[in-house]
C-alpha cells in the first residue's frame, strides 16, 4: 500500500513537470503504472475538474498561487463539491433520460437512472469523508503545535500542570472524531447498493447479449435459407430464374422489415450502455472496497488516540504524571503515520471521483448515441 502511493506521488509531481519519460530506467511493472497515474494527471479532464475545484474556492479572480497544503481544506462543504464537480451532474442526466426514454426500453431507464443514483451518492459520501479529513486536520494540528512546544522547552518543563487541561479540553474537542465510524456504516449502504447494482446490471447485460445473438443467428439462418432456395430454382427454367433474381434483390428489405429483425440494432446499443454502466459500477466497487478499509484503518487509529486521552482525563492516581508523558511519547511517534493514513484516504477519494466522472460520461456517450440511433 505504501509503494503504491508513494508511486501515487512521484508520479503526480512528475505529470506536472511534464518528465514521466519514457526512457526512465525503471521496471516495466512499475513504469506502466506511472504511466497510468501520469497521463491521468495530464488529461483534459483532469485540468477541468481542479479548474472547477479552484473556481469554487477562489473569491473574486483572486490570483493563484501553488500551495502545497491539503485540497480538501480549500473546499467550502462536501455536498458542494459533490454536486459541483459530478459530471454530468444529475439534473442534466435526468433530463437526458427523459428525453430519450420515449425511444428506449424501460428497463434500460431504469437501470441507467440507479446506476446515476448510486454513482452520485458515492460522490456525495466521498465529499463527505474529504470534509471529515478537513476537520481532523483542524482539530489536530492544536494537538501537535502543543506538543511541539512542550518538546522544544525541555523535557523538564514537560509537567502534569502545564499539559492536563489541555488534554481534558482537547478529548471533549476531539469527539466528532467519531463521525468515522458513521461514515463507516453510510458507506457499507453505498456498497451495498453498487454490488446490487451490479448484479442487476450483469444480468441485464447477458440476456441483451442472449436476444442479440439469437436475432443474428436467425438473420444468418434466414439469408442462408433464401440463397439455397434462389439456387436450387435456377434448374426449373429460366421464368424461375427470373423470381429468384426477384428474391435476391429484395432480400435486404426481407430482412430489415420484421419487427424482431429490425430490434437488432437497439438491442446492440443498449448492450453497449449496459457494458459502460457495468464496467464503472464494477470499478467503482473495488475503489469503495478500497477506500472502506483506509477509513476503518484511520477509524482505528482515531480510536486509540481517543483512548490514550481519555485514560489521561480519567486517571487521577500517582502514577498520572508518568501516564501523560507516555501518552505524548506515543502522539508524537504516531505522527507521521497518522498524517500519512490522511493523505492516503484524500488521495483515493480524488482518483475515486474522477473514475465515477470518467465512467458516468463513458455512459453517457453510449445514451447519446443510442438516442440519435
Amino acid at each position: 500500500m505504501h509503494m503504491k502511493f508513494s508511486i501515487f506521488r512521484s508520479c503526480k509531481h512528475q505529470a506536472r513537470r511534464g518528465k514521466c519519460e519514457a526512457g526512465a530506467p525503471i521496471s516495466s511493472a512499475s513504469f506502466n503504472l506511472c504511466e497510468e497515474y501520469a497521463n491521468t494527471f495530464r488529461t483534459e479532464s483532469y485540468i477541468e475538474f481542479w479548474a472547477r475545484v479552484l473556481d469554487l474556492t477562489l473569491a473574486h479572480g483572486a490570483a493563484l498561487k501553488p500551495r502545497e497544503s491539503s485540497a480538501a481544506a480549500r473546499l467550502p462543504s462536501d455536498r458542494l463539491f459533490a454536486e459541483h464537480l459530478l459530471d454530468p451532474d444529475q439534473p442534466t442526466v435526468t433530463r437526458i433520460l427523459s428525453h430519450v426514454r420515449r425511444h428506449g426500453h424501460p428497463e434500460t431507464h431504469v437501470l441507467l437512472s440507479d446506476y446515476y443514483a448510486e454513482t452520485a451518492n458515492a460522490s456525495l459520501l466521498c465529499g463527505l469523508l474529504l470534509k471529515e479529513i478537513e476537520q481532523l486536520r483542524l482539530r489536530y494540528r492544536p494537538l501537535k503545535a502543543t506538543l511541539n512546544s512542550l518538546i522544544s522547552s525541555g523535557q523538564s518543563r514537560l509537567s502534569l500542570q502545564a499539559i492536563d487541561p489541555y488534554l481534558g479540553d482537547l478529548s471533549k474537542t476531539l469527539g466528532p472524531f467519531d463521525s468515522l465510524g458513521s461514515s463507516q456504516c453510510q458507506f457499507r449502504a453505498v456498497q451495498d447498493g453498487s454490488a446490487n447494482l451490479l448484479k442487476r446490471l450483469e444480468s441485464s447485460r447477458k440476456k441483451a447479449r442472449a436476444k442479440l445473438r439469437c436475432i443474428n443467428h436467425l438473420k444468418r439462418g434466414l439469408a442462408i435459407f433464401l440463397i439455397v432456395l434462389t439456387a436450387s430454382t435456377s434448374a426449373l427454367g429460366v421464368c424461375m430464374a427470373l423470381h429468384a433474381l426477384v428474391a435476391v434483390v429484395a432480400l435486404p428489405t426481407f430482412l430489415s422489415a420484421p419487427p424482431w429483425l429490425a430490434s437488432a440494432g437497439s438491442l446492440a446499443r443498449v448492450l453497449a450502455q449496459f457494458d459502460a454502466a457495468a464496467k464503472g459500477t464494477y470499478i467503482l466497487n473495488r475503489e469503495l472496497d478500497t477506500i472502506s478499509r483506509l477509513v476503518a484503518r484511520l477509524h482505528d487509529e482515531v480510536e486509540h488516540l481517543l483512548a490514550l486521552l481519555r485514560l489521561c482525563c480519567e486517571r487521577h492516581d500517582g502514577g498520572r504524571r508518568r501516564l501523560t508523558q507516555e501518552v505524548v511519547r506515543q502522539i508524537r511517534k504516531n505522527d507521521a503515520s497518522f498524517n500519512q493514513q490522511l493523505d492516503e484516504l484524500e488521495e483515493h477519494l480524488y482518483l475515486c471521483f474522477m473514475t465515477i466522472n470518467k465512467a458516468r460520461s463513458l455512459v453517457m456517450k453510449e445514451v447519446l448515441v443510442a438516442g440519435r440511433g
